[in-house]
């Protein structure tokens, strides 16, 4: 389609007019209500896996920031005659000509008003036989009243996501917005509330994506301020965040970037252990969601792990095994739990092996999320679901959600912990991206989703590419060639087709460039 420059310079002024609305809420999320965990944790894996991970040796001293840019929203150039500063907004942007979406890419910082009870003021030291020391406890009923603070934010964004950094609570992401279709993925906890759960003995009510790190469950370091620094490349923008572990002296960092024209966000962890001895550790990436438009999942909300059995972390389900029993997935005892509904208790999954994708989509919101990784290094897929388990035990309005975990480690137990030599890093590269528009989720890779669904006399074919892109699918049954698309399209242009036909036997291919990706079965 062609768009003369009328159209631009009016499109142009439109997206500056824009309102910024930033109505940034706290969140909360909890992966289990586990036992609290005692002194004698140890590593019992002695070597870590080196496929497609990057082990190096760590400096003797901390990393050194690189400069960082200015906090104002950076100028970008599209049409080389017609440059101009385009103004961050909440506003979908799916109607925008894609020459002019791809000038959105920036990185700025921002105030935010977050509503906290006051937990600072109930932090007491804690002794030399806890787990945790040097790490503080928390006396609950020393917390202070709900009271508005204020906190320094990073907004980084594209045309098509928007991220919200929160350096001084862990580095975490407080908001993830997909802009085309306008919907928060993340949950957005009203309060920040502490809790009773984590490796501590309590963790705040904060939400959004946190960092775990170096023990299992949420981690140490989550509650406190972390460094950080503002990144730009080309065709790219980003954020750094960095702390280090009061216990042991290691250190972790995690970048996070967005590139022009793709709706991917690449995540690239790296631990460093620059002491003189070998150190045992998790990392996990926890993602409070909803997904679903609202701050609730839906009954629409499905799961997508790639795997064959899932390993139990623990449960309040009678029905169900104890904690490191292996149950079948997604069906169990006739219950599918690929299917939020079926989570009526509180209930934590690992995944028994890694395939290098995972998600999860709320078909009512038609909204979902899609985490890439290399299996040969990051192992751990979890879910956690709180079933019945009550609000006010994080939150003040009854809100809820559920927790998608990216772990390096295989499982939160102790025979998982990995150990890390004096002087070596790890580091890898994940990829998480938002998906819209397709009906469901069947199948992904770092660039490409897709669905299969029948349904009644339809046979319903999507496809979500996070950056523009050329595919052809082929629709079988029992081998014979029902339909073929050649699929133009993009993070703001799902393909999504139907056609009749009913019963067994069918299959999506997806081609690209005269490879075939994948098979996928219906969902």
């Amino acid at each position: 389609m062609h768009f003369n420059r009328g159209f631009l310079i009016l499109a142009g002024i439109g997206l500056l007019l824009s309102i910024l609305a930033c109505a940034t809420l706290g969140s909360l999320a909890e992966s289990s209500p586990a036992p609290t965990p005692t002194a004698t944790i140890q590593s019992q894996t002695l070597a870590l896996p080196t496929t497609q991970v990057v082990i190096t040796p760590a400096p003797t001293t901390a990393p050194t920031p690189t400069p960082t840019l200015t906090s104002t929203p950076l100028s970008i150039t599209g049409d080389a005659a017609m440059p101009f500063t385009v103004t961050p907004t909440l506003t979908p942007t799916a109607y925008l000509p894609t020459v002019m979406r791809n000038w959105a890419l920036s990185v700025w910082e921002t105030q935010l008003t977050l509503n906290s009870y006051g937990w600072e003021q109930a932090l007491r030291d804690s002794t030399p036989d806890k787990p945790y020391y040097p790490y503080p406890e928390l006396d609950f009923g020393a917390v202070g009243p709900l009271a508005p603070r204020t906190y320094t934010g990073i907004i980084l964004e594209n045309s098509y996501t928007r991220i919200t950094v929160l350096p001084e609570m862990g580095g975490r992401i407080l908001r993830w917005e997909d802009r085309v279709t306008g919907h928060l993925l993340t949950y957005a906890n009203p309060v920040i509330k502490p809790t009773h759960w984590g490796y501590r003995g309590w963790w705040l009510g904060t939400g959004g994506i946190e960092w775990a790190f170096p023990v299992d469950e949420h981690g140490l370091n989550e509650y406190r301020p972390w460094q950080y620094e503002l990144l730009s490349g080309d065709n790219w923008r980003g954020v750094r965040v960095w702390d280090s572990d009061d216990r042991t002296g290691m250190t972790i960092e995690v970048t996070l970037r967005l590139y022009g024209g793709s709706s991917d966000l690449v995540i690239t962890p790296r631990v460093a252990n620059h002491t003189g001895e070998a150190h045992p550790l998790q990392f996990w990436i926890n993602a409070m969601l909803t997904l679903s438009g609202s701050n609730a999942p839906s009954s629409g909300l499905r799961f997508w792990i790639p795997a064959d059995a899932m390993m139990v972390h623990s449960t309040g389900d009678g029905s169900l095994p104890g904690p490191r029993s292996v149950i079948s997935w997604p069906v169990y005892n006739g219950r599918d739990f690929s299917h939020y509904t079926e989570w009526d208790k509180y209930l934590g999954l690992f995944a028994t092996e890694a395939r290098g994708a995972a998600g999860a989509y709320d078909e009512t919101a038609d909204q979902g999320l899609v985490r890439v990784y290399p299996p040969g290094g990051p192992q751990g897929v979890k879910l956690f679901c709180l079933g019945d388990l009550p609000a006010d035990l994080y939150t003040d309005d009854g809100s809820r959600y559920f927790e998608f975990w990216g772990g390096y480690n295989y499982s939160f137990f102790p025979e998982d912990y990995v150990t890390l030599p004096a002087g070596a890093s790890i580091t890898w590269e994940e990829h998480w991206y938002p998906v819209h528009g397709i009906g469901g989720l069947g199948w992904a890779n770092g660039d490409l989703a897709a669905s299969l669904k029948v349904a009644g006399e339809s046979v319903q074919v999507g496809l979500y590419a996070t950056s523009h892109a050329e595919v052809q699918l082929r629709l079988l049954q029992h081998g014979e060639l029902k339909e073929e698309w050649a699929v133009v399209t993009g993070p703001d242009a799902p393909f999504r087709q139907s056609i009749a036909g009913s019963g067994k036997g069918w299959l999506l291919q997806v081609w690209q460039g005269g490879t075939l990706l994948a098979e996928v079965s219906p969902s």
